[in-house]
């Protein structure tokens, strides 16, 4: 193997972790996966990766160069991307993981245009709440709608601001009361939002100018779901805080009520992310480019 291609199934070996799962989804055998780095370390002088049985990790040499490798390997894919004009026909598979909300929003009425835009494009949607790991499921993009840490090996592109609402039913609020503050809610039954990643339960959280509270929803019925949770909040249970995008039909229906309108309910925007250690490709941007539009309503 060439050393570009040595240096490509070294750091996908270092994402993945495994000479195995490389070599597979490189489809090359695995004792090449295994020459190919022992070439570099041997035209090196340093060993790149601590082997044992269970795990592979880096030396520190391993690292610097890994970075490195990086760098110069998204260098080669911009290079080619200008020159065979990618850029203006992105083609190949697009694996995108998505949240279950996008079946409720205009996403799938509108995915037929981006399709036609882009017909060398085979686009692969994985539907889950859940954090994916983007390297291990050959995940391309993702969006989420959680903060991006300043640490974090995610670049995010912000697609769409994220407008909330703090909601109940008429029912629910001629039985217990309509709260006038936030703190009124302490005495209210919330419908408590699970993060299908962290397991923990959601603040609500408020902003009205500069003054920002979170206030820890509590109630009996908790769901891993915000379209649950805004359906729980139509059927009097308690309220809730969901994307308007759930309830604005509802709201129109006089099904749902609109609570505490001096207060925004803040939430992150939506943002398409993807891992730092790789180039914005031609379709990743094709794809970033169609969220925006899609979801580019005032919010």
């Amino acid at each position: 193997m060439d050393r570009l291609s040595c240096m490509h199934l070294f750091t996908r070996v270092v994402e993945l972790g495994s000479f195995v799962r490389a070599s597979e989804e490189l489809d090359v055998a695995r004792p090449t996966a295994t020459a190919a780095v022992a070439s570099l370390e041997r035209h090196l002088g340093v060993r790149l990766l601590h082997r044992t049985t269970r795990q592979l990790s880096l030396t520190e040499d391993g690292r610097a160069y890994y970075e490195r490798c990086v760098r110069i390997l998204a260098d080669v894919a911009e290079a080619d991307d200008a020159a065979s004009r990618a850029r203006a026909s992105p083609r190949g598979r697009l694996r995108v993981s998505i949240p279950h909300s996008f079946i409720y929003f205009d996403f799938f009425p509108e995915l037929p245009r981006f399709l036609e835009r882009h017909p060398g494009l085979e686009v692969e949607l994985v539907i889950t709440d859940r954090a994916v790991n983007m390297a291990e499921e050959g995940i391309d993009c993702a969006v989420r709608a959680v903060p991006i840490p300043d640490d974090s090996t995610l670049i995010a592109r912000r697609i769409a601001g994220a407008r909330w609402l703090t909601v109940a039913s008429p029912a629910y609020l001629k039985a217990r009361g309509r709260p006038a503050r936030i703190a009124d809610m302490e005495r209210h039954n919330c419908v408590r939002f699970i993060s299908p990643s962290s397991g923990r339960v959601v603040d609500f959280h408020f902003e009205k100018g500069a003054e920002k509270v979170a206030f820890t929803p509590r109630g009996n019925l908790g769901v891993t779901s915000l379209e649950a949770a805004a359906v729980a909040a139509q059927g009097g249970i308690g309220i809730a805080q969901v994307p308007e995008d759930f309830v604005r039909d509802a709201i129109s229906k006089r099904r749902l009520v609109s609570l505490l309108p001096e207060w925004i309910a803040a939430a992150p925007p939506m943002c398409v992310v993807y891992p730092s250690n790789r180039y914005l490709g031609a379709k990743v941007r094709a794809f970033a480019d169609f969220a925006a539009e899609v979801f580019d309503h005032p919010s």
